[in-house]
């Protein structure tokens, strides 16, 4: 085989690749807008092969892991404060794992004591409250 013919091979094997790709995250994006709707469905949910790395993600969780202190490690920190750092995907993030490790009822629970039928439905004042449960049943 000649560099030629392998160049076409690798181009046309990279198309496959990106095709495959995309269509994976497409499957992703449909799943997670339909993820409340149908969160007592069992077993896990799998990572699209484009999101397997995400430096945003990876970012936002460590400056998560940063900003987000329980009460007696940071006593100045005023509340109001604490819950504007906390966004819907790390809300949701939180919940995911809940439910990937079983614990579907629970997050309903949750998302139905932060006042809705489904977490894009909740107030964001309350993103706080409900990360701090969700932790909670996580660690128990």
């Amino acid at each position: 085989m000649n560099i030629a013919e392998a160049n076409r091979f690798i181009t046309a094997l990279n198309l496959i690749a990106e095709g495959a790709t995309m269509l994976a995250l497409a499957i992703e994006e449909s799943a997670w807008e339909n993820f409340e709707d149908h969160a007592g469905m069992p077993g896990t949910r799998p990572i699209a092969a484009a999101r397997l790395a995400q430096p945003a993600l990876e970012e936002a969780a460590e400056e998560y892991d940063t900003t987000h202190q329980p009460a007696n490690q940071v006593p100045d920190q005023e509340p109001a404060k604490a819950k504007e750092l906390v966004s819907l995907e790390q809300v949701r993030a939180v919940l995911a794992k809940l439910s990937q490790a079983g614990h579907t009822a629970k997050v309903r629970e949750l998302i139905q004591g932060a006042g809705a039928a489904k977490l894009s439905d909740v107030d964001p004042a309350k993103y706080g409250w409900l990360l701090s449960r969700a932790e909670a049943i996580a660690d128990a």
